[in-house]
C-alpha cells in the first residue's frame, strides 16, 4: 500500500467516525427527549425525566464535539454551525426551560438542520492534502516528480 491509499483509508475512517458521532448524539436527543415528555409528575415520571435530560446534555456534548472536529477536518464554519445548531437550541431550551415542551418543538427544527451539517461536512470537508488536486505551484500533490 502506498502513502496515497494508507491517507485515503486514513480520511474515509475519520469521516465515518464524525459522522457515527453526530448520529450518536441525535440519538441521544432522541431518546433523552422522549424520556423527559411527561404527562403527570410521578416519582417514575421524574426519574425518567431527570434520566432524559442528562442523555439531552449528553447529545449536546456530542454535537458540540463533532462541530469542533469538523471545524478541524477544514469543514466551513457555516457547515459547523449546522452541527451545532441542536446543541444549542435543545440543549439549551432544557437547561432554562427544561419542564416545558420547547425542546421538543426546537428538536423539530434542529433535527433536519443538523442531518443537513453531516451531509454538508461529509460533502465539503478537506484533506490535508487533497489526493490528486493542484498546489499553488500547479503541481500535483501527492504525486513524487522525477
Amino acid at each position: 500500500m502506498t502513502v496515497r491509499w494508507v491517507r485515503l483509508l486514513l480520511w474515509v475512517t475519520a469521516l465515518v467516525a464524525w459522522s457515527a458521532l453526530i448520529v450518536v448524539g441525535l440519538l441521544l436527543f432522541g431518546t433523552g427527549l422522549d424520556k423527559t415528555f411527561l404527562f403527570e409528575p410521578t416519582g417514575e415520571a421524574l426519574e425518567r425525566d431527570r434520566v432524559g435530560k442528562i442523555l439531552i446534555f449528553l447529545g449536546s456534548v456530542a454535537l458540540f464535539l463533532a462541530a469542533v472536529w469538523a471545524r478541524l477536518m477544514h469543514t466551513p464554519i457555516w457547515a459547523c454551525a449546522l452541527v451545532a445548531t441542536p446543541a444549542i437550541l435543545v440543549g439549551g431550551l432544557t437547561l432554562f426551560f427544561g419542564s416545558s415542551l420547547l425542546p421538543h418543538l426546537s428538536a423539530l427544527v434542529a433535527f433536519p438542520v443538523a442531518l443537513a451539517g453531516l451531509i454538508c461536512g461529509l460533502v465539503l470537508a478537506r484533506p490535508l492534502l487533497r489526493l490528486g488536486s493542484t498546489g499553488p505551484s500547479g503541481a500535483v500533490q501527492g504525486q513524487e516528480s522525477d
